[in-house]
């Protein structure tokens, strides 16, 4: 019963029934009661009526009639008529309908016959009257009851089509709730708040697909991140249960996600590891310090234990908190650590056993097993030897340890093209060098090939590391003289520090890797490891994909740098710098993408950003009246783009310049990296008229009968000559020495890094050229330079002035 009640149809009759009952018993109590009176006051008055007029009637007769029955009229039950002389009752009217019980209205009426006085009694019948009244109180009943029936069935035909719009918005909503998005909510109905509440629900379901799609989208990319990533990743809650298992886990501990998911994480691991979440339940934060890193023993599905390095970082959410464990199998590792250490323990164990007429030979077998039989150098295994013992040695004393692994540069082509004799007396040469320049307690070792290992122990600060790594590129850098010939290579180090960057040599081993080519594909002699230069990193991976949309969507701005005349005191040409405008960190500068853009071969797009945007605003600024030369940089891929020269080519016909107007600058190491491809394209360039210039002179390591044959035109001064020359004379000598050696062989020089009046003044003396620095102007955007060179006191080539507006 209470269900029924509970429905909107049920209660809107069972309301149709209280409301017209309601009214009906008004009809009885006020209505009924009314109209009987009503009927009651006519039979009175009708009464009245013929009683007169039969009086009236009476008092014409001569003499009272004998019989009164003659005269009756109407429906009277009695009729008399009696002298008044006081003998008898008198007879009275009675005083309403109804007042005897024998349904009888009783009148009398005085009389005049004759001149005497009668009493005309009349009794006129109420049953008529009474059957009116009952009639009329049956046809009451009856239309109420049919109104009442009529209204009920009006609701049982209304409920339903005031209902049916609610079911249909009810079961819309849980529809939503259920998480069923994709059926659109459409209600046709004359009820404006029916309307209202449908078009809230669909506003409502719209957003709810818009925010999961919008959730998929990001669960769908974590989960690719997570499924391409090397390491195995477990998510787990406070409590040690797993969350998640990526594919890499899968690999490692031969589970499937649906198998762990839901798990406690002893599943996976020993009791050491897993006894962190011990205590889980209550509100106390976990304390994971000691569990990154951490090693431990993982278990297979199968059963079978294997060492894994773990580290756990929690994430914070609203109301709990979830743990990464990122872990990775060093089962090699350790049995490579294991055969190592009993290969000593045998080692040792055979030396005791032998007698002295041994010793001699079994230090030399020894020798062999751990040195490089061409350089007698350490090798790969005395070298993660010594790494270790370095690695307990420091954490003992609270010291720190460098790791450089170190590649030669071009020894493939040397040793290609004179032979592995060469190539052989190359590498011992080298590891003389490497050994001549480095402490008797540190350790260089050839790991194979053309790659070296230098263990630095007792590290005080980070710059004997970088002390050492550019001594090391000195000694390199110098020629090496076989048969007469001066055969000149590069170096590439990669360097990683104990603590700082890992407590685990494997590891050690790997960053000083990354590193090492990170150098070598910079063309730089050394690149300290950080977290983002590894290619598996997720910042990296974040920062590609950033620069990657940057490209796309143009967030990267041109800032133009002017050069000066030292002699004329006129601006002649401004730099074109690249800077990347990011939308939520702001202004990044080029140390921060260039890098990144080389490695990820984006550096073309962006070149080809950087040459369009500098020869539009040259094109801009020519048609104001104002020439400037504009420089553009070149790394060491877009130099040896086969197809540069002819995208120049284009640009220049495009904004219709001359090409003697765009100077290209090319550091020395871009030149080094592959010379003669460098050679060919620059002459090309050359031969076009494109002006050229070697920026950062002094740094690199290219010979001057090499110099001599480039096609150059203008030699940049380093800034780090620059700014220091007034205060070390080391400095000056090399700034003066360039300049020189640059007139002598008909180039002109430009400094940059001019930050006062003295250094400008300074290279004046000199007899420098040109010259760019912020004393001068930093770089700007082209509206902001426009305004600088109408109000500024260098003077501009083509005269500009107020009145000449430079595009922007």
């Amino acid at each position: 019963m209470g269900g029924l009640l509970n429905r909107f149809t049920s209660r809107m009759v069972l309301g149709e029934l209280l409301i017209h009952g309601l009214l009906g018993s008004v009809v009885f109590v006020l209505i009924l009661p009314a109209l009987a009176q009503h009927f009651q006051q006519q039979f009175l008055d009708r009464s009245m009526t013929s009683a007169l007029q039969l009086a009236a009637t009476l008092e014409h007769y001569p003499r009272p009639p004998q019989d009164l029955a003659d005269i009756r009229a109407g429906k009277l039950n009695l009729i008399h008529l009696n002298i008044q002389d006081g003998s008898i009752t008198a007879i009275e009217t009675d005083a309403a309908f109804g007042d005897q019980d024998d349904h009888t209205y009783h009148i009398a009426v005085p009389l005049k016959i004759s001149g005497q006085n009668y009493i005309l009694q009349l009794g006129y019948d109420e049953r008529d009257t009474l059957g009116l009244i009952g009639q009329a109180q049956r046809y009451g009943l009856y239309i109420v009851l049919g109104y009442i029936c009529l209204a009920v069935l009006m609701a049982a035909i209304m409920g339903p089509q005031l209902t049916r719009p609610l079911i249909r918005l009810r079961e819309a909503a849980r529809d939503i709730a259920a998480g069923k998005h994709s059926r659109r909510l459409e209600l046709h109905s004359g009820i404006r708040e029916l309307r209202q509440l449908a078009h809230d629900l669909e506003s409502m379901r719209a957003e709810l697909v818009n925010q999961s799609e919008a959730l998929a989208t990001r669960e769908a990319r974590l989960s690719t991140i997570m499924a391409n990533v090397a390491d195995a990743l477990i998510t787990v809650d406070k409590n040690g249960n797993v969350l998640s298992f990526n594919l890499a886990a899968e690999r490692s501990f031969a589970y499937n996600a649906s198998e762990v998911v839901g798990q406690d994480i002893h599943l996976l691991f020993s009791n050491s590891f897993t006894d962190i979440f011990a205590g889980g339940d209550n509100d106390t934060p976990l304390d994971i310090e000691q569990a990154a890193p951490y090693e431990t023993l993982g278990k297979r599905k199968t059963g079978e234990r294997f060492y894994v390095e773990a580290s756990i970082n929690e994430i914070c959410q609203l109301d709990s908190s979830i743990f990464i464990i990122v872990c990775r199998d060093i089962s090699e590792r350790k049995q490579a650590e294991a055969e190592i250490k009993s290969l000593q323990e045998d080692l040792e164990r055979r030396v005791i056993k032998r007698t002295r007429e041994l010793a001699e030979a079994n230090k030399e077998l020894r020798h062999q097993a751990l040195h490089d039989s061409l350089t007698s150098l350490p090798n790969r295994l005395l070298l993660h030897d010594r790494l270790h013992q370095a690695i307990r040695g420091a954490k003992r004393e609270g010291r720190s340890i460098a790791l450089m692994i170190s590649d030669l540069d071009r020894f493939k082509e040397i040793n290609d093209t004179l032979g592995h004799h060469f190539g052989d007396l190359l590498l011992q040469q080298v590891a003389v060098r490497l050994r001549g320049v480095l402490r008797d307690s540190d350790t260089v070792a050839r790991l194979g090939g053309d790659e070296f290992a230098i263990l630095l122990p007792d590290i005080e600060a980070p710059e004997q590391v970088t002390q050492a790594a550019s001594k090391i590129a000195a000694a390199i850098d110098l020629p090496f003289i076989f048969e007469d010939q001066n055969i000149h290579i590069g170096i590439s180090m990669g360097i990683s520090l104990f603590p700082q960057n890992s407590e685990d040599a494997s590891t050690l081993m790997r960053q000083a890797d990354v590193a090492m080519y990170v150098a070598k594909r910079s063309n730089i002699d050394f690149a300290l490891y950080r977290p983002d230069l590894d290619e598996h990193s997720l910042s990296r991976l974040s920062m590609a994909g950033e620069l990657r949309r940057g490209l796309q969507q143009e967030e990267f701005v041109l800032h133009y740098q002017p050069t000066i005349d030292l002699r004329s005191d006129q601006v002649i040409g401004v730099e074109a710098l690249a800077r990347w405008q990011h939308p939520d960190k702001g202004l990044i500068q080029p140390d921060d993408f260039i890098l990144l853009a080389e490695q990820t071969g984006h550096i073309r797009e962006l070149t080809a950003y950087v040459l369009r945007e500098a020869l539009r605003q040259a094109q801009l600024w020519n048609s104001a009246g104002l020439r400037l030369r504009i420089s553009v940089n070149l790394s060491a891929r877009s130099l040896h783009d086969t197809e540069l020269c002819q995208h120049i080519g284009e640009l220049l016909q495009h904004w219709q310049l001359e090409a003697e107007q765009l100077q290209l600058e090319i550091t020395e190491r871009a030149l080094m990296y592959d010379p003669m491809q460098a050679m060919q394209t620059l002459s090309q360039l050359h031969d076009m008229g494109v002006k050229l210039s070697i920026d950062d002179f002094g740094t690199g390591y290219s010979s001057m009968a090499y110099l001599k044959q480039l096609p150059v035109n203008e030699i940049k001064v380093d800034q780090s000559f620059v700014q220091a020359m007034l205060e070390h004379n080391e400095d000056k000598v090399i700034v003066r020495s360039t300049i020189d050696l640059a007139h002598n062989m008909g180039h002109q020089v430009i400094a940059e890094g001019v930050d006062n009046e003295a250094t400008l003044e300074l290279l004046r003396e000199m007899g420098c050229d040109l010259a760019q620095g912020f004393h001068i102007h930093p770089p700007a955007r082209a509206t902001d330079l426009r305004q600088w060179l109408l109000h500024t006191g260098w003077r501009n080539e083509a005269g500009l002035s107020s009145e000449q507006q430079p595009g922007a």
